[in-house]
């Protein structure tokens, strides 16, 4: 027993001396007793025994449900019989206090169970290390939520350059790596800047991290390889202990890339002000708000010989002339006083010790918010204006008798004069002047009566002129034209040109004579009114010519239309061979017809400018191919042969209008070989790289052209000779509109020639060019186009012309493809058939489009007016562009020209009707 008490006594100096409290339970009573330091713990009596829920009572109310279950899971005899948990008591004051308890129940058998009698329970105050756990955690926190939500550039690596932490901020400059943390810091920083840069800043993380030695990195500029954008930067770095105890880096940076591009532009700005003041003829100054000089241009050190240092504050005023001192500091503080703008002269010091009349002239600045800043100004040698004004004033005496002879003079070649003064002088008009206004010459001058003359309509218009003449800041000069109805009833223009003197300055400037000359000017604008009704006219004529066009083209190509189109009908009908070539020498010769009226119409269209340009990128070898294979056939004919020499290497591909130079090659290749019998034609093609000119000479062996000639050659309508014309044809506008077109592709056609000896026609063009300069090839020519399969129609077609002859042309056509066929002869006769219910249905209308009674455009509008929905085809002869517009704005679905084009009209109905 006494050996139990003394291991008992033991363990209680154990427990004394350790921070544990014991507490023991009897199950059976229900009482519970607690040790010293249990007793402290729970603000029990030591070594009383106190009923067990007085224990349970100092359980913190969130944490009493936890502890309720583990205490009755102990108590099950099935159970451990023991648990240990940490929680929290409430003490007497409120005070919160951390328990780590482990309880031991202790069981008999009884009746044959296990009963609980007693337990024993320990317990630990942790309160001291759970504030430690919560003060790491919310430091943690804290430190995650400084660095994630900052706005500013920072970001936090570990010991293995591994993104940890990073801003906002950051986050915003490191978009493209998501996520971004657990990001390899390396990657990053190759992925974004150039190799040896990014090494750079590797390795300097890699030091702070070693060394604990902090570091601070200039600013730089650097162009991003990501982005492709110069960016600027200022950051540092230092070494950091990471929540996990181990050390890690982090990044303070700032985006100056903005702040660098204003800085920038400030540097720019500042360096363009110096030049320009630098450059400026005045000399430069700029003062603060007590007037004391802060900037002087060097204009002023070059003229006055004074350094700026020297210059600043007041020291300027030395270079002023002494006895013009005083003056100038008068005004010049007087204007600053009131903050108004100054002019003054004075006398100012040459760099050569001379003295020179100048002008200051400076006005107040203000800031943002209308605060005075000083002002700025500028100084200007007037020097030889001054001495001008006074030998001007010198001469006043002289002017002043010479002014009846001026007078005189002006009277003789047919001008009024007046002179006008403010200072109550007499004012004073010439003889010439009463007689322009229909006045009698003994009259009073008189501006009120001057002004009642003036027409009504340019009254207002007098009587601003004059008002701003009169203005005390208004200009020294006017003129102005009107008209005046003289008492006679008589209108006549007159021009009031003259001059205006003021003086004082400021507020005390003001106007103290005027004097002019006035002028008939009537048969001037009688000369410039029929001008303009010239200009009208030849408008006019030019209008009409246009019109005229239009309608040759019409009536032209009319029946042009119904010769080739019966000539076509012809060739399938016949085998005569004779009768074969009989129909074949109608076609040539209206074919040819046609391209007269063709270019005709072309040099119209570009003498109006109305000639559109389809710009492309094409293969000038493909062009020069595909003239060689038109060509050859002519050049075959007359056993010439044709050359095509390429000198060098073309651009593979050329900007320009293909279908345009196209028919300028044709036509100096056309006429080449017309104009040629024996010897040769050759197509010689040369690009010069640096230049960007693409050169196309066509030569020939031909008959030449003489010297005398060469000025007329490009002229409409003109030939070498008369003879040419009877010998080979032409109407003499191939070459005109050749050198028309080549100006509107921006280039243009040369020609050099010899009589009997042949010529060569030159095409330079200035060629925008692209890709690389590769080796001709002239068998790159575009796919031949299949035979397209004959076209087969079930369809019902209204055809609407006046001409008996399209109307059985067109009818043949479309009857040979498979439709039915239904005419009308104008725009009313076609409206009636479809509006009659006793017509046959129709799915189509080809339209002509100029017919009596009622015309194509209005019978299509009022067709459309009446709900109308068939396709409409507006057949025209007309060939402009404008023509094709007009008809679909009248309502038409597409359009087509004569002479009529079987398979391209079979194929436009085939596709409206499908």
């Amino acid at each position: 027993m006494s050996e139990l008490t003394t291991t008992e006594q033991q363990l209680r100096l154990a427990l004394s001396m350790s921070s544990m409290g014991v507490i023991h339970i009897d199950y059976e009573t229900g009482l519970a007793s607690a040790d010293q330091q249990a007793a402290r713990l729970f603000e029990l009596p030591p070594g009383q025994q106190v009923d067990r829920q007085t224990v349970h009572a100092k359980f913190h109310p969130e944490d009493a449900p936890a502890i309720n279950r583990h205490v009755a899971e102990s108590l099950d005899p099935n159970g451990a019989g023991e648990f240990s948990m940490e929680h929290r008591i409430i003490r007497q004051n409120g005070e919160v206090r951390w328990l780590s308890i482990r309880k031991k129940v202790v069981f008999e058998e009884r009746d044959g169970k296990q009963t609980p009698v007693s337990s024993l329970l320990a317990a630990v105050d942790i309160t001291h290390k759970k504030n430690a756990e919560d003060s790491l955690k919310r430091s943690q926190e804290t430190f995650e939520n400084l660095v994630q939500n900052s706005p500013f550039g920072i970001y936090v690596v570990d010991d293995t350059l591994t993104m940890r932490y990073v801003s906002k901020g950051a986050r915003e400059v490191f978009s493209q790596f998501k996520p971004i943390e657990g990001h390899d810091f390396e990657e990053i920083m190759f992925t974004l800047w150039r190799e040896d840069f990014a090494a750079e800043i590797v390795e300097h993380f890699k030091h702070t991290l070693k060394t604990g030695e902090p570091y601070q990195a200039p600013a730089f500029v650097e162009n991003r390889n990501d982005t492709d954008q110069v960016e600027s930067y200022e950051w540092e770095i230092e070494r950091t202990t990471l929540p996990n105890g181990q050390f890690g880096v982090v990044c303070y940076f700032y985006d100056a890339t903005e702040h660098e591009q204003v800085a920038e532009s400030i540097r720019r700005r500042e360096q363009y002000f110096r030049e320009m003041t630098d450059a400026a003829p005045a000399m430069l100054w700029v003062t603060d708000t007590d007037h004391s000089c802060t900037f002087l241009s060097r204009g002023w050190q070059d003229y006055t010989g004074q350094s700026q240092v020297e210059g600043t504050g007041i020291g300027w005023l030395e270079m002023v002339h002494p006895d013009d001192r005083d003056d100038a500091r008068r005004v010049i503080f007087s204007a600053l006083n009131q903050r108004k703008p100054f002019e003054h002269d004075f006398r100012l010091q040459n760099a050569d010790g001379s003295y020179r009349w100048a002008i200051d002239a400076g006005r107040p600045k203000f800031g943002s918010k209308g605060d005075f800043e000083g002002y700025i100004g500028s100084v200007i040698d007037v020097h030889d204006r001054h001495l001008a004004e006074e030998s001007l004033r010198q001469r006043a005496s002289d002017i002043e008798a010479s002014e009846s002879r001026l007078r005189l003079a002006a009277e003789t070649t047919g001008f009024g004069t007046y002179d006008i003064t403010t200072t109550g002088s007499q004012d004073i008009w010439s003889d010439e002047l009463f007689r322009i206004l229909g006045l009698p010459p003994d009259g009073i001058a008189d501006e009120n009566r001057y002004e009642m003359l003036v027409h009504p309509e340019d009254r207002d218009q007098f009587r601003e002129a004059l008002q701003q003449s009169m203005a005390a800041d208004g200009p020294d000069r006017h003129s102005v034209e009107f008209r005046v109805i003289r008492p006679d009833g008589e209108t006549r223009w007159l021009v009031d040109t003259g001059r205006t003197f003021r003086e004082g300055i400021e507020q005390d400037r003001h106007v103290v004579r005027r004097v002019g000359t006035v002028q008939d000017i009537t048969d001037r604008k009688v000369f410039e009114q029929s001008l303009q009704r010239a200009k009208q006219t030849a408008e006019m004529a030019n209008r009409s010519r246009g019109e005229f066009l239009a309608n040759m083209s019409h009536e032209i190509r009319t029946p042009m239309s119904a010769i080739l189109g019966h000539a076509d009908i012809l060739n399938d009908h016949l085998k005569d061979p004779d009768n074969l070539l009989v129909v074949e020498t109608i076609r040539r010769n209206g074919n040819f017809l046609l391209a007269i009226i063709n270019d005709i119409l072309d040099l119209s269209k570009i003498d109006a400018g109305k000639m559109d340009l389809q710009m492309q990128s094409v293969r000038p070898d493909t062009i020069v191919g595909d003239i060689r294979s038109l060509m050859d056939v002519r050049a075959a004919e007359k056993d010439l042969p044709l050359k095509v020499e390429f000198a060098g290497p073309i651009p593979e591909t050329i900007r320009t209008d293909a279908i345009r130079l196209r028919q300028i090659l044709l036509n100096l290749l056309g006429n080449a070989i017309k104009f040629t019998n024996d010897g040769e034609v050759r197509l010689h093609i040369r690009y010069d790289e640096r230049s960007k000119l693409l050169n196309f000479d066509v030569i020939d062996t031909g008959v030449g052209i003489s010297p005398d000639k060469l000025d007329t050659l490009f002229e409409p309508f003109t030939q070498v000779d008369s003879t040419s014309t009877r010998s080979y044809g032409g109407t003499g506008l191939g070459l005109t509109i050749c050198r028309r077109l080549s100006h509107a592709l921006g280039g243009q056609i040369d020609v050099s020639s010899q009589p009997g000896k042949g010529s060569r026609f030159t095409l330079c063009l200035k060629v925008n060019a692209s890709g690389k300069l590769v080796q001709p090839n002239l068998n790159s020519l575009p796919a031949v186009e299949k035979p397209q399969p004959e076209i087969q129609l079930s369809t019902s077609v209204l055809v609407v012309d006046d001409r008996r002859d399209i109307r059985y042309l067109a009818q043949h056509f479309i009857e040979k493809a498979g439709s039915t066929v239904y005419t009308a002869t104008n725009g009313q006769e076609a409206i009636d058939f479809i509006e009659s219910p006793d017509s046959p249905p129709v799915d189509l209308i080809v339209m002509d489009m100029q017919m009596p009674v009622m015309d194509g455009y209005e019978a299509t509008t009022e067709l459309r007016r009446r709900k109308c929905k068939l396709p409409i085809i507006a057949l025209t002869a007309n060939a402009m562009k404008s023509d094709r517009e007009e008809c679909l704005a009248a309502g038409c679905t597409d359009y087509t020209t004569k002479p009529l084009d079987q398979q391209k009209l079979i194929q436009m109905i085939a596709r409206l009707t499908t």
